[in-house]
């Protein structure tokens, strides 16, 4: 026996409270602890197995035990432990063992588990220790005089002897360990890897590197003697965080978009950091202290799972939306694409919220025109001719209705059916009726004369129009695959039986006493037709002829006509017929188109022969549509 051997055998009897080291080897029936010489062993405290779980990178974990055949033997810092507490540490081992836990003070129910299968036979090479998360009293300490500071006092085993000498305050009441501050095989990744202190009187200090093994097993003993543990999240909370995370983001993503969707994950993603360093801390705050007690601290929230959870939900939400308004933006397009403007389209596109294709009930303003004369002018015409006229005369009074944002419902032959504020908002919509109205007759004007230039014995064409605003249902009429989108209801059977009533009078554009309502009546020269009942209604309506826009130029003779006409009529309401028959003779002269001077005047001779009741209401009610 060496003199060395025989020395540390003394100190070691004669301290009687050294704990020894030892590795655990594997084997071909598992794991097993190979204890020092028993000539060391035999006068040492105990023996604790110096092995670590594996880690990938960084070390995080120590261990409370280690499988050695069909035993569990204590680790170093268990062993430490139970001699400084008084614990019988094989007692508390075989407590384990039936309790399936190590049953440490402080330690949570879910930490220290040891598995059953260790008891069987042919357990094998399977894992063999029993870890804990290790919570790290501080960063590591540097063995090298004037290195960075650290969490434990390191003295260099040559003035260990010294310093115990001169200042025993150093190592009395205090649980010493020993090991090597320079091995490379003994050096292991901690969570204070890189980590840059702040060192007074130092500007760019350098930053924390290695922890030696040894300064590993003084943190698990640290946890051990403090009764803390880190104790992880119970599934049950982090099930419930995760959907938080996930119906959080996903949540206002599909309520108010990607852009505040991401908001609310980043949001999400600070009140995650937020938690995590409440429950670490075992207290919530909020402002300049602490504001709510969580009871126990070192709680581990996995941070980075949680954050993932509320990006994957952003991402996945974001990516399903894409794809649904994808969709819908392509439903809409060809839905709306012959209907209403490209610049319509692309917004209700980007805001189908507007758009409710079960129907709604909004007020309208609609127009119905039709060209006079059509019929038979296609008797007359070569077919393909016709139609070529046909197409050009619709394309280009869609185009109007279209550039006014009005919606194409639809053409019933040569007629035009389209109307104003659906599916898009347009506050005015009663003046971009009768605005394109308007616009439709000049229009109708230069086509006739470009028809006459191409063939001087063309016809000329006249389109009649009729205008209504009120309250209709608005949606999606028709089967389940084949649908129009229309409006119905009783303001729509007005605007269709006021296009016709033109006939009676000789005018082009009827609208009635609900759309000048709606309107600018300042942006439009226009002049009282009648008060009339459309056939099926028994409620009268004033309806009026819109004639051009209150900046247009009429012919001088219709200018003339229309003046005197106005004065007809308002004798023809205090009911002096002869006086009323002059105005409108006189405009029937000044232009003898003027269709409304002719009626009325007709009318006034009528009555000057055969006077209506004193009763009458001056309403006309007609049988046809």
């Amino acid at each position: 026996m060496k003199a060395g051997d025989e020395a540390l055998h003394d100190a070691l009897r004669r301290a009687g409270n050294v704990i020894l080291v030892a590795p655990v080897e594997a084997t071909d029936s598992g794991p097993v602890l190979r204890p020092p010489d028993p000539y060391f062993t035999d006068v040492a405290a105990d023996v604790g197995a110096a092995d670590l779980p594996s880690a990938f990178e960084t070390y995080r974990q120590g261990a409370l035990a280690v499988r050695s055949g069909l035993r569990l033997e204590p680790s170093f810092a268990l062993a430490l432990f139970a001699h400084a507490r008084g614990l019988d540490v094989d007692s508390l081992l075989e407590q384990a063992r039936r309790w399936q836990r190590v049953p440490l003070p402080g330690l949570p129910p879910e930490i220290g588990r040891v598995p059953s299968s260790w008891w069987e036979q042919g357990a094998g090479r399977a894992s063999g220790i029993v870890p804990f998360t290790i919570r790290y009293a501080g960063p590591p300490t540097d063995p090298l005089a004037g290195g960075l500071p650290g969490t434990f006092q390191a003295f260099s085993g040559s003035t260990a002897a010294i310093t115990a000498m001169l200042s025993p305050e150093f190592f009395r009441d205090r649980i010493v360990l020993m090991g090597t501050g320079f091995h490379d095989s003994d050096k292991f990744r901690t969570p204070f890897y890189g980590y840059v202190p702040r060192v007074e009187g130092v500007s760019n200090p350098e930053p924390y590197t290695w922890m030696y093994g040894v300064e590993i097993h003084a943190n698990a003993l640290q946890n051990m003697l403090d009764g803390e543990y880190v104790r992880p999240l119970g599934p049950g909370r982090e099930l419930l965080l995760l959907l938080l995370a996930a119906l959080v983001t996903a949540g206002v993503v599909f309520w108010r978009g990607a852009t505040w969707g991401a908001t609310a994950t980043v949001l999400m993603v600070l009140f995650i950091l937020a938690e995590g360093f409440w429950t670490w801390s075992g207290q919530v705050f909020l402002g300049v202290g602490p504001t709510l007690s969580l009871g126990s601290r070192f709680v581990w929230l996995p941070i980075v799972t949680l954050s993932l959870a509320a990006v994957i939900a952003y991402v996945g939400s974001v990516a399903y939306v894409s794809v649904v308004e994808g969709r819908e933006k392509r439903f809409i397009k060809s839905a709306f694409g012959k209907y209403v403007s490209p610049e319509v389209v692309a917004e209700i596109a980007e805001h189908p919220e507007a758009l409710q294709l079960g129907g709604q009930k909004r007020p309208l303003s609609l127009l119905f025109s039709d060209l006079a004369g059509f019929t038979t002018l296609s008797e007359k015409m070569d077919p393909q001719e016709l139609l070529s006229r046909l197409n050009e005369y619709l394309s280009e009074m869609t185009q109007i209705v279209m550039d006014e944002g009005g919606t194409l419902d639809k053409y019933i032959g040569d007629a035009i059916m389209a109307f104003w504020n659906a599916p898009k908002d347009v506050e005015d919509h009663a003046d971009r009726a009768l605005r394109t109205a308007i616009l439709m007759q000049r229009r109708m004007g230069e086509l006739n004369e470009h028809w006459r230039r191409a063939d001087p014995n063309s016809t000329d064409l006249v389109v009649r129009i009729g205008i209504n605003t009120g309250t209709v249902v608005v949606g999606n009429v028709g089967g389940e695959d084949r649908f129009d989108y229309s409006a119905i209801g009783d303001a729509v059977n007005l605007a269709a039986r006021l296009e016709p009533a033109n006939k009676t009078y000789d005018t082009l554009v009827m609208a009635s006493e609900y759309t000048l309502a709606a309107a600018d009546w300042t942006r439009y020269r226009v002049r009282e037709l009648d008060l009339i009942a459309v056939k099926g209604k028994e409620q009268p309506v004033t309806v009026y002829e819109v004639l051009e826009l209150a900046d247009g130029v009429l012919d001088p003779r219709r200018e003339e006509a229309v003046r005197l006409y106005d004065s007809g009529l308002d004798a023809y309401k205090h009911r002096d017929w002869e006086l009323a028959a002059q105005y409108f003779r006189a405009a029937t002269e000044a232009d003898p188109s003027d269709g409304p001077s002719r009626v009325y005047l007709a009318r006034c001779l009528e009555y000057m022969a055969d006077p209506p009741p004193a009763d009458w209401d001056f309403v006309v009610r007609r049988t046809t549509k």
